[in-house]
């Protein structure tokens, strides 16, 4: 199942309070290093093994992307740390879909587990949270052209001059949307995370971005959304240390601190599939307080608001057919002989992940705390043929990183 539908095209956009100028991206492609040494941490521990991944990762580098980040791990050992291209170790990425498992899906168990929300409810006729989670809503991907009207150009126009009035006429046009029924397949639907991300706030009366900012002050992450009717004051970190994206249309306008999906964007940058930016080493954090919490850290629970209990129920493999993949609100490796995995071929069934279209991808194998957490501006590709070029590249490039990883790790 793919997680990389891509942003609605808009060629009309070209504000320039939301995009860099061309100057600025030159300045940072032009950090993108050449060299073939890579930038190895320097550990007493680090086998020639572990080498080879930070290896594989520079080879990305002008091919999948021009800038990433990467920190893998596997219980209590040190984790990996390394950063390519034009990234730093403090670099902030737009986290695109992980946004889905990170923040919205991690809000739903927290409600659920205090009470406040049950995984039957009913969000728009016919369709309990539960439901949403699994994409199994029978929504489709995004917004498409239809004979009734052309939602995706309608969509596009939302974009354009992002407020609250648009955040409320997306989430209606996604709630009116054509659907096929119910099913045990699985249809990878932004839509569906767009009216779970708005039923949340409606649970609570506060927006995403204020639900989260209390899960990431507890746990010091460097992760949060950047809402576009916010005052710098309010941010959780200035656009200047954002890696540059290119929009999905024909001129590729750069943008640096604005969410890079333009739904999100038509949100206020703050949605339930899209809106998150983040450093690896956020990702990171979070990551292993879930891992903890799963094994049964009373801390980590706490700080967390979500015990273990609830965690390996979301995480739990799909009860679907074979080769179903997506859990509640996670995705899970396909399985052997369904087609590839972007998990690559060694990463346990019951693993759970997720991707993100900009370039981002995390992976974790709770029983052994193994995690992987992959960031880059994929997206920052200068033209349309670039930017598909890219896509096939970090294709290519996950599942055999992820295999080297394992590897590393003695599998």
């Amino acid at each position: 199942v793919s997680q990389e539908s891509p942003c609605l095209p808009n060629p009309s956009f070209s504000s320039p309070t939301t995009r860099p100028t061309e100057a600025a991206v030159r300045r940072v492609t032009s950090g993108i290093r050449t060299s073939s040494t890579p930038k190895i941490p320097q550990e007493p521990d680090f086998p020639p093994v572990k080498q080879a991944t930070v290896r594989m990762l520079e080879g990305g580098v002008g091919t999948a992307f021009p800038a990433a980040a990467l920190v893998c791990g596997r219980g209590e050992g040190t984790p990996l740390s390394v950063a390519v291209g034009a990234a730093e170790q403090g670099t902030w990425f737009d986290l695109a879909s992980l946004t889905k498992a990170l923040a919205t899906s991690l809000l739903c168990m927290q409600l659920t587990q205090q009470g406040r929300l049950g995984l039957d409810e009913v969000v728009i006729p016919g369709v309990p949270v539960r439901s949403l989670l699994a994409h199994t809503s029978g929504l489709p991907p995004g917004f498409l052209p239809s004979q009734g009207g052309d939602s995706k150009g309608q969509a596009q126009a939302l974009a354009l001059a992002p407020s609250v009035e648009t955040r409320r006429q997306l989430v209606a046009m996604a709630a009116q949307t054509e659907r096929a029924p119910l099913s045990e397949r699985a249809i990878y639907s932004d839509l569906g995370f767009i009216l779970l991300g708005d039923f949340l706030e409606q649970r609570t009366g506060e927006r995403l971005e204020v639900q989260f900012a209390r899960l990431a002050t507890t746990l010091e992450l460097e992760i949060g959304y950047r809402p576009l009717d916010a005052g710098p004051e309010r941010l959780p970190v200035a656009a200047s240390r954002i890696a540059i994206t290119r929009r999905e249309s024909p001129l590729r306008e750069p943008l640096q601190g604005i969410v890079h999906d333009d739904n999100a964007r038509a949100m206020l940058g703050v949605a339930g599939h899209a809106g998150l930016f983040g450093t690896a080493g956020g990702v990171m954090r979070l990551t292993q307080a879930l891992l903890a919490a799963y094994h049964g850290s009373p801390a980590a629970a706490a700080a967390l608001g979500v015990s273990a209990e609830t965690l390996r129920r979301f995480w739990a493999l799909p009860a679907g057919p074979a080769g179903a993949t997506f859990g509640l609100g996670c995705d899970h490796p396909t399985p052997a002989g369904a087609g590839p995995s972007s998990a690559g071929q060694l990463w346990p069934r019951d693993g759970v992940g997720h991707l993100g279209f900009t370039g981002c991808s995390l992976w974790l194998d709770p029983p052994t705390r193994t995690f992987v957490v992959l960031l880059s501006n994929r997206v920052a590709a200068a033209t349309p043929a670039e930017a598909a070029a890219s896509m096939a590249a970090i294709k290519a490039l996950r599942p055999a990183l992820h295999d080297a990883v394992l590897r590393a790790y003695g599998a």
